[in-house]
């Protein structure tokens, strides 16, 4: 399995991979390098759960009643993602995002600024049960810096590492990074770009012994 057909494939298209193996399950994941939609479960029990709706009912319990509403619009600064009209823009440009990868800018845009964790993002913006395999997750958010980038858009999408993903304003000092949003993961997400810190120098009378 080295190639898929993706060529040509819009987000109407969806991909079902029934895969035990963690590895062909990102595997597939690189190869559709984000062309469709891609549904990825560990066994056939969990699919058809997935699309059948049938559901254990031990797992039914552990959920809330009622999904919180989602946002028809979320606004921060100069980015307007409007999911009901499936539509983003920056400073009143549109940007080229794919369903889902609105729905993911959409999620870390939310107020207040926080660090969302791979399964928040994975359940939230794809649906599904998350497998704690974060290659889908790290592929549509590769493409999502790529376009805010080239759009001039003054936010990006930074990582914490181990963790999750936040939506953070772009430094224009090159000796500083993003700050991340306050809360569990500050003091992880702070050694993650350490690229920016220069290192430090051993005083010059200080000798190893």
């Amino acid at each position: 399995m080295n190639e898929l057909p993706v060529e040509g494939l819009d987000e109407k298209t969806v991909i079902v991979c029934v895969s035990s193996s963690h590895r062909d399950r990102a595997r597939v994941a690189r190869l559709m390098n984000g062309c469709g939609t891609l549904l990825i479960f560990p066994d056939m029990e969990a699919a058809r759960r997935m699309l059948c709706g049938a559901r254990d009912p031990r797992t039914d319990r552990a959920r809330p009643a009622t999904a919180p509403a989602r946002p028809g619009a979320v606004v921060r600064g100069a980015l307007v993602v409007d999911l009901d009209r499936q539509r983003a823009t920056w400073a009143g440009s549109l940007l080229p995002l794919t369903r889902i990868e609105r729905e993911l800018v959409a999620a870390l845009a939310e107020p207040p600024p926080r660090v969302w964790t791979y399964r928040e993002l994975y359940e939230r913006v794809w649906g599904a049960d998350y497998l704690d395999d974060a290659s889908a997750l790290r592929s549509t958010v590769k493409r999502v810096r790529a376009k805010l980038r080239t759009a001039g858009a003054a936010v990006t999408v930074e990582s914490c590492r181990g963790v999750g993903f936040y939506l953070a304003d772009t430094d224009p000092d090159p000796g500083t990074g993003p700050e991340p949003p306050t809360g569990r993961c500050t003091a992880a997400c702070a050694g993650t770009d350490r690229r920016r810190r220069p290192p430090v120098m051993p005083d010059n009378d200080t000798r190893a012994t």
